[in-house]
């Protein structure tokens, strides 16, 4: 189909196409509202004072969007914040005054999770909105939206409270460039213009991966249909909101390596070469997920994947492209606008610029949208001709509802953190983070000590995997999880009675520097040790310790006089 001359189309969705949008989302999502709190959402809500206190709301414009969880992060997401502060003041029930205190506060999460599925649903509204704007056919408006709000993809980015970040940035994003293309008059024009550069700059706020939109704005200013204007006035009309955009991106790059950088980044942690390889493997998995979207996990490693996987990813990579170029050519603009969505959303997450992991699924939320518009546009030639058509439409018919079904189980797999770390660990028995929730839930919330133990002593063995052996001299590093999960097991033990193994822990601790990220480690281990040593009768040695513990954190004095005085006592 020839689509050069096509006029856009004008206004939202109809309202029977929003309802199938929005009831396609609630049937593939409702089962999640009796979720529980899982993994992030400790420190995004549970523990975070800032989002459970109306009057700390600015704050959120200045800070880490973990300001309370362990380790520095550079998360910039002040809205996810704002909506999460929402949802909590809307869900709190504030404890009688009499009630003893409780550390975390009893909140439910159902609201949270409604919440999330109403981004979702907003984005899939939106990009159903761009694609009418662009003129695509009624086949392509309904089928693109509808995949989009059921794929099992998403479900990392909608089930999981702490993945909002995703369908909010998505949703103001696509809301952005819905209207930025208001163009029939000037007061239109001027309204889009102003009110896309709103809402790009919200989505900015909500993640930082929405600095792509810019350039999906550009690609659809150039590939958009004309609708018979000359040339010139398109070029200055279409560049004004497209300039603007990258205007505000530019002060959005400014702020956030200065005043709003809130930690360094670490060193890459494979050579580019490595990255490359890399590349092309995750890009297969991407194209595998997207198709067949199953054992789906959080932990996703390349580190077992076969050299010929990444070999596979180059070559679709270059199918996409010369597909892109063969498009164009032909005049199938919003087919080689979809694949140019995807590849240019794709980019930032593909492996080549240093990120905190190889691939994660929910990294495909904006790209999905541009991959699932062109096969829509891939399939609706096909609708022209009898048995084509019923064969596209039985192939349609199966997909809805096994996607919307697969949504659901894996919804299932996020019900709480035993069951979503259990899942996740038989899927990649080899994550350390993971090993270690498991070993805090089970310590913390279930009280299952030997789990807890077992799965602490797993962290530590990983890590002994990850450094190998040491060269003459050489320095052991060390890692916060690895450091902490010793000091677990030295109270597990100790709560035992087992004070030799205990020992063994709490001196691994102590090796290490009570530099300002690790001082709190040192002095309870050397208090610990130092209380080992006091049950044996090593008064000196105790002392010795103790002396290391003030050193590390001088608010133990008390504590260290009263283990002190109490042998005296007795």
């Amino acid at each position: 189909m020839d689509d050069r001359s096509q006029s856009p189309a004008k206004g939202m969705p109809s309202p029977a196409l929003m309802a199938a949008i929005a009831l396609a989302g609630v049937l593939a999502y409702a089962n999640t509202f009796t979720n529980d709190f899982v993994w992030d959402d400790a420190s995004s809500v549970l523990v975070n004072k800032h989002v459970q206190d109306p009057t700390e709301f600015w704050q959120l414009f200045r800070e880490d969007q973990h300001p309370f969880g362990r380790g520095a992060g550079n998360f910039y997401r002040p809205l996810v914040a704002a909506s999460f502060m929402a949802d909590f003041l809307a869900s709190y029930k504030a404890p009688a005054p009499d009630a003893p205190q409780r550390p975390i506060p009893d909140v439910s999460p159902f609201l949270f999770h409604v919440t999330n599925l109403a981004w979702h649903i907003l984005a899939a509204v939106f990009l159903c909105a761009i694609l009418l704007r662009l003129g695509a056919s009624a086949w392509v408006c309904a089928i693109a939206p509808i995949l989009f709000v059921i794929h099992p993809l998403h479900t990392e980015a909608v089930t999981y409270i702490s993945g909002r970040a995703d369908p909010m940035a998505a949703a103001f994003g696509f809301l952005g460039i819905w209207l930025s293309l208001r163009d029939e008059t000037a007061q239109r024009r001027w309204v889009g213009v102003i009110g896309g550069s709103l809402a790009f700059t919200a989505a900015l706020m909500c993640k930082e991966s929405a600095m792509i939109f810019p350039i999906l704005l550009a690609i659809i200013a150039l590939l958009r249909p004309s609708g018979g204007e000359s040339m010139k006035t398109l070029c200055i009309r279409r560049a004004i909101p497209t300039g603007l955009w990258f205007a505000i991106l530019i002060g959005y790059a400014v702020l956030r390596s200065t005043v709003l950088r809130f930690a360094s980044s670490p060193p890459p942690p494979s050579t580019f070469g490595q990255r490359i390889i890399e590349c092309g493997q995750s890009f297969a998995w991407y194209w595998k997920l997207i198709f067949i979207p199953n054992g789906l996990h959080m932990e996703r490693s390349l580190e077992h994947t076969p050299l010929f996987v990444a070999f596979v990813g180059a070559l679709l990579l270059l199918a996409m492209v010369a597909g892109f170029c063969w498009m164009l050519r032909h005049g199938r603009r919003l087919a080689a606008l979809g694949i140019g969505w995807f590849l240019i959303a794709w980019f930032p997450i593909s492996g080549l610029i240093p990120l905190n992991a190889p691939m994660a699924e929910h990294w495909m939320y904006v790209p999905l949208a541009g991959f699932l518009c062109t096969l829509a546009c891939f399939t609706e030639p096909l609708l022209a001709h009898p048995w084509p058509r019923r064969a596209v439409l039985a192939v349609v018919c199966t997909a809805i509802p096994a996607l919307t079904a697969m949504t659901v189980i894996r919804n299932g797999d996020w019900r709480d953190n035993e069951t979503l770390f259990r899942d996740t660990l038989a899927k990649n028995p080899k994550s350390s983070r993971v090993h270690f929730n498991l070993a805090v839930t089970y310590q913390d919330i279930t009280k299952n000590i030997p789990g807890a133990k077992r799965h602490y002593e797993a962290v530590v063995a990983l890590y002994k995997e990850k450094k190998g052996p040491l060269g003459p001299g050489g320095n052991e590093p060390f890692w916060d999880e690895e450091l902490e999960s010793h000091l677990s097991l030295g109270r597990i033990y100790a709560g035992n009675r087992d004070y030799v193994q205990a020992a063994k822990h709490y001196e691994t601790v102590l090796r290490i520097t009570p530099d300002a990220r690790h001082k709190d480690m040192v002095a309870e281990a050397a208090l610990n040790m130092g209380q080992i040593a006091l049950a044996g009768g090593q008064t000196n040695r105790a002392v010795d310790f103790f002396k290391k513990a003030l050193a590390a954190n001088p608010e133990l004095r008390q504590a260290i006089e009263q283990m002190i005085a109490a042998p005296a006592r007795s």
